[in-house]
């Protein structure tokens, strides 16, 4: 949309700055924290919109559990976005919004578009469910380090769920994959067809 002329916005606080905050933390703590915690929500964004296309995307005997349960996880995740985002505002910061930025920004990798076979999705998901608890361990070090209690205490809740997360699609992914297994199916009807058992 274009403005006019008469049309100035006026900016309170430029993206980036950080404000005084009311719980007393330093002002170089702060700057720090805020851009770690502003990679985990744009991490939190990416990892988001991954479960929700697997979501979708996902096929084979069990898709409807792991359908639901990639739901399931894409809400938590989501809620814990807004969780961060909302620290990163009490810290005295603006939460990264743009979504452009988000791959840029993000330890996770961003798996891109295209369509693969459930194992390899559900290893992505675990994947970044695993760098997500290894950035969160080194995160949690340093606001307990700072006396950030608070921000600790929410990490600490996070970091629980990612862990749980992990530990279900890491059961998904047990044994034989779920295409080996629709394979050997498949092969043994092809078997039974040829010998005409």
């Amino acid at each position: 949309m274009q403005r006019t002329g008469t049309e100035e916005q006026t900016i309170k606080q430029k993206f980036g700055d950080v404000e005084e905050n009311p719980i007393r933390l330093s002002e170089g703590y702060t700057k720090q924290i805020i851009k770690q915690l502003n990679t985990d929500l744009a991490s939190h964004f990416i990892i988001f919109f991954q479960l929700k296309k697997h979501h979708w995307l996902v096929e084979g005997p069990d898709w409807k559990h792991i359908h639901a349960a990639l739901d399931e996880y894409a809400k938590s995740i989501q809620g814990h976005a807004d969780e961060l985002a909302e620290r990163v505002n009490l810290l005295g910061g603006i939460p990264l919004s743009n979504p452009s930025r988000f791959v840029e920004v993000s330890y996770v990798e961003y798996e891109g578009e295209d369509k693969m076979d459930l194992r390899m999705m559900l290893q992505n998901d675990l994947e970044a469910q695993q760098i997500t608890i290894e950035q969160f361990r080194e995160r949690i070090q340093f606001t307990k380090k700072n006396n950030d209690f608070g921000t600790e205490d929410v990490l600490k809740d996070m970091i629980g769920d990612h862990e749980e997360i992990a530990h279900e699609i890491d059961h998904y992914l047990k044994n034989a994959s779920l295409e080996q297994t629709i394979e050997s199916v498949n092969n043994n009807i092809k078997s039974l067809k040829k010998y005409k058992i």
